[in-house]
């Protein structure tokens, strides 16, 4: 694997080559200035910009935007750096989190929209002072978070009746109850511990998990791995014990286990809610939902993983203040955000969702939804770090993976997974 440095060396060291040969960034014959936007390369999301770019152009407020999803077939992260390096880049870019907005300022690809004019009264409009502390990169923000989805885990209530007595798991004691009762009358599953094998999985798993027995602290600080603690051994000895009793699975094949039955319980974002009415409305109608477990008290509110994105302007970009006027309009409007709810199901990163009155009629007919509602404030996003990949596919390799197939101790796999963080990140420094 290339150091991290040398990847970043090579990734200016092509901006500067492309920028000398073409004589500047961008430069192209006069035209009407327009604002590039790319978002998200999903249907629903698509929707949604449809209507607030027809009627942001159609306002006559400022530049005229023009949007497309992300030109990709996977990875959203590898199109951006490509474009980059190709200077086709957008003005503005949404579906960015936390630590490939790191990447970007590393890079000095981004502007700083903290000191954009007008960023202050946003954060105030939408009520994203709580949030917006966890996006701050060295006291400066280059994303603005545009939508904060807790990780909460659905249960079939079905099975929690006839092994749980109704009772929604909150506990490691409590999973480890109704896996024990559920394995034992019916052969199957009580959780679904493993999100998946890709990197990003690692946020549904152990870093939801992670967040929920410490509280929300960092799992990474200061370029050191910060999970090999006492609340980091609680998760990993949870994921172990859960694998050595055969409460769980390595691999549960296609499908949700929910669906089947195969499992009683398992990770899943509020995107999922519309999903599941359209696909699996018999299904839906048995999904409680309930937080991430832990061993905290039977009642506490405790924090989750975010599958948080942001949104950027480039440094490139020609029309950085016409594009935050369009960003601030577009995250300070309510009936916007409201809309995104309605298109997307996803929350809006704002702390006012249950006390605002414009979503009240929103949560009131989407119960489901509100209990998503309740947890953003206590959901936080991924690490601070450009180096987000490779170490959560280090904690792939070296930890989840050996506690699986049981090949290491839950004290060592945490051991030798966050000393192979710390070795990547002097390497990468």
């Amino acid at each position: 694997m290339i150091p991290r440095a040398i990847q970043l060396l090579w990734l200016m060291g092509m901006v500067v080559l492309l920028t000398c040969c073409s004589g500047g960034h961008n430069q192209s014959p006069p035209q009407a200035q327009i604002i590039k936007l790319w978002v998200g390369p999903n249907e629903a999301e698509e929707s949604f910009w449809k209507v607030a770019v027809a009627q942001w152009n159609a306002s006559g407020q400022g530049l005229q935007v023009s949007f497309t999803t992300i030109p990709t077939s996977g990875n959203s992260e590898e199109t951006v750096l490509s474009a980059l390096v190709a200077q086709t880049e957008p003005d503005v870019s949404t579906n960015i989190f936390s630590g490939f907005a790191m990447q970007l300022a590393d890079l000095k690809q981004l502007e700083p929209l903290s000191s954009m004019p007008g960023y202050a009264d946003l954060i105030e409009r939408r009520h994203m002072a709580k949030l917006i502390g966890s996006w701050q990169i060295n006291g400066t923000v280059y994303a603005i978070p545009f939508y904060s989805n807790p990780a909460l885990i659905w249960w079939r209530a079905d099975i929690l009746a006839k092994y749980a007595n109704q009772k929604i798991p909150r506990t490691y004691e409590d999973v480890y109850q109704l896996s024990r009762r559920y394995a034992a009358a019916e052969h199957r599953y009580g959780f679904q511990v493993l999100a998946g094998r890709g990197w990003e999985d690692r946020w549904f798993d152990f870093i939801a998990l992670y967040y929920a027995a410490s509280n929300g602290r960092a799992y990474i600080e200061n370029d050191k791995a910060t999970y090999d603690n006492a609340d980091g051994l609680k998760v990993a000895a949870f994921i172990d014990r859960m694998y050595e009793q055969g409460w769980t699975a390595a691999d549960f094949d296609a499908g949700d286990p929910l669906v089947s039955g195969m499992a009683a319980g398992a990770v899943h974002g509020p995107w999922d809610l519309g999903t599941f009415q359209r696909m699996y409305p018999e299904t839906m109608k048995n999904i409680v939902i309930g937080p991430i477990i832990s061993d905290a008290e039977p009642e506490a509110h405790t924090a989750t993983f975010s599958d948080s994105k942001g949104i950027v302007i480039f440094r490139s970009s020609r029309v950085k203040k016409e594009a935050f006027a369009f960003i601030s309009w577009v995250l300070g409007d309510e009936h916007l955000n409201l809309l995104w709810l309605q298109k997307t199901g996803m929350m809006p990163a704002r702390d006012d969702l249950l006390r605002n009155p414009e979503f009240a009629d929103f949560f009131n007919t989407h119960p489901a939804a509100r209990v998503y509602a309740t947890y953003v404030d206590v959901a936080f996003p991924p690490a601070l770090n450009e180096n987000t990949i490779d170490i959560q596919k280090v904690m792939t390799q070296e930890l989840l993976g050996p506690l699986v197939f049981r090949t290491k101790t839950p004290q060592a796999a945490l051991d030798d997974a966050a000393s192979q963080t710390d070795r990547i990140l002097r390497l990468r420094q």
